[in-house]
């Protein structure tokens, strides 16, 4: 499905839901295997972890000419990532990894059915820090994917 300006956010969910869900990354921790589940928004204090929750979808509109009549649309969409801090730090690596690799690999699929362009810093990570949560403490760091609309 194409992504189109007209409906900007719910398209790009759409695909990067479709994307993520069936690719979704998993580590182990003291030999048990645990798959992260996709959101859209934080679960409430009985949240179950590992999570990745879509952040949103931020576009913003860049004039190429002088009159403003032609213009890229650069899309930025945030990924939250929520462990248990037993698992350690490399429990949110891994997921970073494994979806930037998902993503650089569909990127064929990005520009030739979603019309979405990586831009140049296609992929960031920021610091992974810890956070309270109910009576849990939780690793968490975001990811952020940037596109043109093509």
């Amino acid at each position: 499905m194409a992504v189109t300006q007209a409906k900007l956010r719910q398209n790009v969910f759409t695909a990067i839901e479709a994307l993520i869900g069936a690719k979704l990354p998993s580590y182990s921790f003291d030999e048990t295997a645990f798959e992260y589940i996709f959101v859209s928004k934080l679960p409430n204090e009985d949240a179950v972890f590992p999570v990745i929750v879509f952040g949103g979808t931020k576009g913003s509109p860049i004039t190429i000419t002088m009159d403003a009549t032609t213009l890229d649309i650069e899309i930025e969409v945030t990924l939250e990532f929520y462990t248990d801090e037993k698992h350690g730090k490399k429990a949110i690596e891994v997921a970073q990894d494994s979806l930037m690799n998902t993503f650089i690999g569909n990127i064929p699929t990005f520009i030739g059915t979603d019309n979405l362009v990586p831009m140049e810093d296609f992929w960031t990570d920021n610091i992974i820090s810890e956070i309270d949560i109910g009576n849990q403490v939780i690793n968490t760091a975001t990811s952020i994917v940037k596109f043109k609309l093509g």
